[in-house]
């Protein structure tokens, strides 16, 4: 690899004044490639997010599972925020005949079967976390590349479909995982190795589908050193507010998912006073409802966002409908109302990764590579998992819970409005976000 570094054109964007339909569309086999492809990557982080490192933490440390967990989360989190646009970095400056990206996205799905080996076999926290930060890094190093093949082939007036076709696929990468939580919640071990089997054995049609890209050509080397790789994750919100203001919208809107959602599971066990056995099924059955919402919403409202280009207009609805979920199960202390609560947050997840990927494209600095830049966008994912797995257990032990049961002593309340209040604050951000490339919201 060290060996395909060289000097390569900077991707930019589109300028403000090129009108959409300037650039021929985009092949269908390209679009496939990245839905395909964007699947296979989604279910390398789901399924242990959905259940599997939580059913793990829970035969391996039944008495402590909840820091353990928190530990396991929050390493794993911060490996993908360091390696995210250190990938991004790497790949924009990547030469030789199979292009920048296909590279690491073969390496990273083929990566991402030995990782798993490493959680599927772990007798211990220690080699739980070191498998959890080596599937991160795998499936970064794909995901970096992946997202720029949208900036790199994809035209600006596809962009807003595109990206709600990316994000139905991420979100349809967890029923894999819904659907085997709740056919085998016993068989930790097939829980956690078949992300790594599957994104193995796609690599290689993900390999041919995304054929087609321009060979680097070998000419001038840009030498890679630890400046460089260290700066990559960095930007100057001053030069770029707008940038800036979408960054903090993923951050907390995707905090206030993260915050909730690690402990899922453990929720439907304290305030509804689930069984393990029983927990797991009612997660098995809304994350497949969930799903469900979430591709319909990220497909639809792609489309629509494609012809009205009100980008904004989509973020907002996003960040209150998740605000109302979030509150729906804050005062929960039934089953129905949880069922409610992820309709209502589906949509609303589903509504802002179907805009959030085209509406960056058009905000993000135009004198940087794109991959770098969309890794440091992904940053705004991938740090809130880092930050809520910690912050959580200071919400749970606030007081006592005035909805759940008084002997469990988690407060389930305190949680869920603190997710609340992320989400309502995404929204207020919404007026900042203003670029000559937005003239339609």
């Amino acid at each position: 690899m060290t060996d395909m570094l060289r000097k390569t054109p900077v991707p930019q964007p589109p300028p403000a004044d090129r009108l959409p339909g300037d650039e021929a569309p985009a092949p269908r086999r390209v679009i496939a490639g990245l839905v395909f492809t964007e699947l296979l990557i989604g279910i390398g982080f789901a399924m242990p997010l959905v259940a599997s490192l939580g059913l793990k933490v829970n035969e391996i440390a039944p008495d402590d599972k909840e820091s353990v967990l928190s530990s396991v989360m929050a390493a794993g989190a911060i490996a993908a925020f360091v390696l995210n646009p250190v990938f991004g970095h790497l790949s924009d400056r990547t030469a030789g005949r199979f292009g920048r990206r296909r590279p690491w996205i073969l390496g990273g799905l083929a990566a991402g079967l030995p990782a798993a080996v490493v959680m599927a076999t772990a007798s211990s926290p220690a080699q739980l976390v070191l498998g959890w930060v080596l599937s991160q890094a795998a499936y970064n190093a794909a995901l970096a590349a992946l997202a720029a093949v949208i900036a790199d082939r994809v035209p600006a007036a596809q962009q807003a479909t595109v990206s709600g076709l990316f994000g139905a696929a991420q979100f349809a990468s967890v029923f894999p995982a819904f659907l085997l939580v709740g056919l085998i919640p016993d068989n930790t071990t097939a829980l956690l190795l078949v992300p790594g089997i599957a994104g193995a054995a796609g690599a290689a049609v993900s390999w041919t589908l995304l054929r087609g890209e321009k060979a680097v050509p070998a000419g001038e080397r840009i030498p890679v050193s630890l400046r460089s790789v260290f700066t990559s994750l960095l930007f100057d919100p001053r030069t770029s507010p707008a940038f800036t203001a979408v960054w903090l919208q993923r951050f907390l809107l995707q905090g206030a998912n993260a915050l909730i959602g690690t402990f899922g599971l453990y929720y439907l066990m304290s305030r509804l006073e689930m069984s393990t056995a029983e927990a797991a099924a009612l997660v098995a059955t809304t994350g497949m409802l969930s799903v469900v919402g979430n591709v319909v919403a990220a497909a639809v409202f792609g489309k629509l966002a494609s012809r009205t280009g009100a980008y904004r207009a989509f973020v907002v609805t996003s960040g209150l409908l998740m605000a109302a979920a979030m509150t729906i199960k804050m005062l929960s202390a039934s089953v129905w109302p949880i069922y409610l609560a992820t309709t209502v947050a589906a949509i609303g997840l589903g509504a802002f990764y179907a805009v959030d990927m085209a509406l960056v494209l058009r905000v993000m600095p135009t004198s940087t590579d794109a991959a770098r830049w969309l890794g440091v966008f992904n940053i705004a994912k991938s740090l809130p998992q880092s930050i809520a797995p910690l912050l959580a257990p200071l919400l749970l032990s606030l007081g006592t819970d005035p909805i759940g049961p008084a002997t469990d002593g988690k407060n389930y309340f305190a949680l869920y409005l603190g997710g609340t209040l992320a989400a309502l604050a995404a929204v207020a951000l919404t007026p900042l976000i203003r670029h000559p490339r937005l003239t339609r919201d």
